[in-house]
């Protein structure tokens, strides 16, 4: 399998020393993705890479279907847990070994000296990724890729990484319409607005060590909700609704409910901002998204996300196919990213 190279990806990509690949679901060609990088990326630069999670094997140990399998380069640096080594076919030295624990056994870090296929597992938080990166760039890396895994959209966060890869596909679903449809919703909550407001933000994220919730008021007050579930924090938050209320900050998950509550709620101010960590926090459709619009509120992140382009994967390992060149095209029209199609021919 190849991509078609319609943009120049290394040029796209050299500029950034932290790289996500992230995916609408299993099989939608994240591994083919990752290979294509680093035959771009991994000839000229010592590539390091790492996962949230497990890939490189050869079957999926969720679906059961075969699945392409990592390849690398001599002197490309890889974290990953120490019982994937068996299923490596590199000659490899162990540069580090870290206390970051996993069901596989601790993350080492090793160099490959041959070329060969990995198994790559890394850690299941953000906080041990950054640090795997950081440990990696002390050894060399000068760029790094770290493959996310199912349901684990928060590796494309600007703390972590800063620029990411979409990659969708049929094995999302039968429907290529839905396909595309929670594609674009995705790619909206993924491009969402920063906070520019500095020094807002900084008082934000001092909110967020305590507390859940923040409420803003207009006049610069700040309400913290502190050890508030998410359901008693929604009917305070309604009583909280009203003209000198300026923005709500959230520092876990918005769910559909909670913003389904603000709709029907809408009445009780003119317009509103609703400030979070990121656009992976956000659980909803797009008519929900589009309603929040509608009600003159606005969402805005405290880590933008640097979207560079989506991937899409006509095939499905279960056996059936979308129209490649249609459903490349109606990507392209519902969603202003550039999308490469995994599965274009040589050209």
């Amino acid at each position: 399998m190849c991509i078609r190279d319609r943009v120049n990806v290394y040029e796209a990509l050299k500029k950034y020393k932290r790289i996500s690949i992230i995916g609408m679901e299993k099989n939608v060609g994240k591994t083919t993705v990752l290979n294509f990088l680093i035959d771009k990326v991994g000839t000229k630069n010592i590539l390091g890479i790492t996962s949230i999670g497990r890939d490189g094997e050869d079957t999926d140990v969720v679906t059961s279907t075969s699945k392409p399998r990592i390849y690398i380069y001599p002197n490309t640096i890889i974290a990953t847990a120490r019982d994937c080594l068996r299923n490596c076919d590199i000659t490899g030295e162990i540069l580090y070994t870290t206390d970051f624990s996993t069901p596989m056994g601790n993350i080492v870090i090793v160099r490959a000296i041959s070329a060969g296929y990995v198994d790559i597992a890394g850690p299941s938080y953000n906080s041990q990724i950054k640090d795997i990166l950081s440990i990696m760039e002390n050894f060399g890396v000068e760029i790094s890729i770290v493959d996310g895994a199912l349901s684990r959209k928060g590796s494309a966060v600007s703390d972590v990484t800063n620029a990411t890869i979409l990659s969708t596909g049929a094995a999302l679903s039968l429907d290529m319409g839905h396909v595309i449809d929670e594609t674009k919703t995705t790619v909206f909550l993924l491009n969402l607005p920063g906070l520019e407001n500095d020094l807002l933000r900084e008082r934000i994220e001092e909110c967020f060590k305590t507390s859940r919730f923040a409420i803003l008021y207009e006049n610069g007050d700040i309400k913290r909700l502190e050890n508030t579930t998410s359901l008693e924090a929604t009917d305070e938050i309604k009583s909280c609704l009203g003209q000198d209320l300026k923005a709500i900050a959230i520092r876990g998950a918005v769910t559909q409910k909670f913003l389904e509550t603000l709709v029907k709620n809408r009445q009780n101010f003119d317009k509103l901002e609703l400030i979070i960590k990121d656009g992976t926090r956000v659980f909803a459709d797009f008519i929900t998204l589009k309603k929040i619009e509608a009600c003159k509120i606005k969402i805005k992140v405290l880590y933008p996300i640097n979207l560079l382009f989506i991937t899409c994967n006509p095939r499905s390992p279960l056996g059936y196919e979308f129209p490649k060149q249609k459903f490349k095209q109606l990507l392209e029209e519902n969603i202003k990213v550039d999308v490469i199609d995994v599965l274009g021919e040589e050209e």
